[in-house]
């Protein structure tokens, strides 16, 4: 599947089957699974310091949620979350930023882990 999103191509490698596509594989990383068992996923690319983007599979397009990671107090703040169309169209966005429960075992915790070991955060 393939999705133009901000006029750049991102490749969902969020198929239900979970496989990444092979040109890309490396970008992504799969971090956890949604309620169907589509694939949720990092975009290593867009990784910011301790703001990192997860991708994954919503109706017909796919969903980008924005999270700053605070690695040495284990906490996790979402910063936005915006729907994509199949043709890349912004449907929905939200930019309210707050806090969010910091889980480990799922998929922003997850990422969270990834890119405080790619910082080299203590504790990670």
């Amino acid at each position: 599947m393939y999705f133009k999103i901000g006029g750049m191509v991102a490749i969902a490698v969020l198929l239900s089957s979970g496989s990444a596509i092979a040109q890309d594989a490396e970008r992504y990383i799969t971090v956890g699974h949604d309620k169907l068992g589509n694939s949720v996923a990092l975009d290593t690319k867009t990784i910011k310091g301790t703001i990192y983007k997860l991708y994954g599979i919503y109706g017909d397009g796919i969903f980008e949620t924005t999270f700053n990671a605070s690695c040495t107090e284990s906490r996790l703040f979402r910063n936005r979350i915006a729907i994509y169309g199949p043709e890349g169209q912004l449907l929905e966005e939200d930019k309210e930023k707050g806090e969010i429960p910091f889980v480990a075992t799922s998929s922003p915790g997850k990422g969270m882990k990834i890119v405080c070991q790619k910082i080299g955060a203590s504790g990670w």
